[in-house]
């Protein structure tokens, strides 16, 4: 009777407590047998652990070397092309568009002694692009006459951060030429995720600098950052090692690395500092044994407050499960104070991840879908088109006369009549098409199963109906718009090519006079 009336005392109490007592009748009797042990064992358990993370940062950097190495083979078999030898700098640049997918890179670039760019694969060989800076590993390859592997830094072309791999290119005993590669992160990022490192450990590629080239969690942010200090200085203390220490986002980790002795880059492996102890635990298991007397005087104990802990927490399973499948369920009867907490917190978050969802897929003013949601649709309607051999439109619409409307009578009138215009256009589309926003006073419509004659008809429609004059509160407008159409597949096959078609053809419908349709009729544009 005692028994019971504690438990029922414990009834609605936290689950702090209910671990108090789990931890009493279970930790207790085992703690003087298991930390004698557990003391004995862990600093073998963590060299062991330091050893075998090391192999894995040496065996990825080994492998990165390699691919490096691939690529300079591949630019240097490139390099002996004829058409570079004999200065034929245009048929070189075909040739390098036809090998540039074999080599996993973004462009070829080549640059003369000078520095000067003669020709990139990023741009038609008309068409030189300016005057660029030359790659931070240009001046090494050509006075040393080395391949070599470029730091980071920021592509004067893509404007990405990217890093080169080049090789020299040697003719009658100079080097009049350096053939390079540039490479993004992403290509590391995609070696990083094959590694299948555990999900808590941050990996990184640095580059002999210290800078962050690829890194397994939230690259976007740490992407050219600089190692911290104390790391940099062991890495050119020593090409292989392991301290304690802190990641950049701040995680308490035992770092090992692994350092290039032909880039001097280095792959860095953060293991964070709770999961020493939980991987050391695994070692001991055999204290099972030694410890099953003691266990056996708590687990009477343990037994009634883990089942109720258990049956608690396994009550939010399915719920869980449901809500991430977007399902509304009802949260079961629990125990405990933060298991209640917990399951109200699930549902929280499915609300807000609902509306985030939402917010990320549509334009905020208008609630038509916003231009990434639009260009995903589009490549699934394309694909469908492909398969079945069927037609489809893109109208590219840029609004005639918004700008007055906007500067004379303020923003939010603006922002009423760009509401009315998504009405209007909602209205006048079927249930298969999409409309979209892009920004600004800019629309872009996709017609299903309607070729470029169908898509003008309907775009003069489209004028007309947009043509008629809008009441703005006390305001009275009046605009038209311009309308550039491309139709899958006359005017273009992807997504890209037939928004870029279509505006074209929009900015010549303006320069024609405004308030008209211009069709762009094949791949060479309107």
């Amino acid at each position: 009777m005692v028994k019971f009336s504690f438990l029922n005392r414990m009834n609605g109490s936290g689950i702090r407590a209910h671990l108090a007592g789990l931890v009493a009748g279970c930790i207790l009797p085992i703690a003087a047998v298991a930390v004698f042990l557990i003391l004995n064992f862990y600093q073998d358990q963590k060299v062991q652990l330091e050893n075998n993370a090391t192999s894995r940062a040496r065996a990825l950097m080994m492998l990165l070397d390699r691919d490096f190495a691939s690529t300079q083979a591949a630019l240097q078999a490139l390099g002996t092309s004829h058409r570079l030898a004999t200065g034929d700098l245009g048929g070189f640049h075909a040739r390098a568009l036809e090998v540039l997918p074999s080599i996993h890179a973004e462009n070829i670039v080549v640059w003369d002694a000078a520095g000067q760019m003669l020709l990139t694969t990023s741009l038609p060989y008309q068409e030189k692009g300016g005057t660029f800076i030359s790659p931070p590993v240009l001046k090494r390859t050509l006075e040393l006459a080395e391949p070599g592997v470029s730091d980071l830094y920021l592509d004067p072309v893509s404007g990405y951060l990217t890093f080169s791999i080049s090789v020299p290119i040697k003719q009658g005993g100079v080097t009049p030429y350096s053939l390079n590669s540039s490479v993004e992160s992403a290509q590391l990022e995609r070696l990083l995720k094959e590694q299948k490192f555990p999900d808590s450990w941050r990996a990184s590629i640095i580059d002999s600098t210290g800078s962050v080239v690829a890194r397994s969690l939230e690259i976007e942010k740490f992407q050219g950052k600089k190692v911290s200090a104390g790391l940099l200085v062991r890495l050119n203390a020593a090409f292989e090692g392991a301290e304690e220490g802190k990641t950049l986002d701040g995680t308490p980790v035992l770092t090992v690395y692994s350092r290039s002795r032909v880039t001097y880059w280095a792959v860095v492996l953060g293991i964070p500092q709770k999961e020493l102890s939980a991987g050391l635990g695994q070692s001991l298991t055999w204290l099972i044994v030694v410890t099953l007397a003691a266990l056996l005087v708590g687990i009477s104990w343990a037994w009634h407050f883990g089942g109720r802990v258990a049956g608690s927490v396994t009550a939010l399973i399915p719920p869980a499960r449901a809500l991430g499948c977007g399902e509304f369920v009802a949260l079961p009867e629990l125990d405990f104070k933060e298991a209640r907490e917990l399951g109200q917190a699930l549902l929280d978050a499915a609300g807000t991840l609902k509306r985030s969802q939402y917010m990320a897929q549509h334009d905020a003013l208008t609630g038509l879908p916003n231009r990434a949601q639009f260009e995903a649709a589009v490549n699934q309607q394309l694909a469908v088109c492909r398969r079945n051999h069927s037609t489809m439109a893109i109208l590219y619409l840029d609004l005639d006369g918004f700008k007055a409307v906007n500067d004379a009578h303020g923003h939010d009138t603006g922002d009423q009549l760009l509401c009315q215009v998504a009405q209007r256009l909602k209205n006048m589309i079927r249930a298969s098409d999409i409309a979209a926003r892009l920004g600004g006073d800019e629309f872009a419509l996709a017609l299903i199963h309607s070729d470029a004659n169908s898509a003008e008809t309907f775009g003069k429609q489209l004028i007309e109906t947009l043509s008629k004059d809008y009441q703005l509160g006390a305001v009275n407008a009046s605009i038209s718009a311009s309308i550039g159409v491309a139709a899958f597949p006359v005017s273009a096959e992807d997504i890209d090519t037939l928004l870029i078609r279509a505006d074209k053809a929009m900015y010549q419908a303006k320069a024609a006079g405004k308030g008209r349709v211009c069709v762009a009729l094949n791949s060479r544009g309107a």
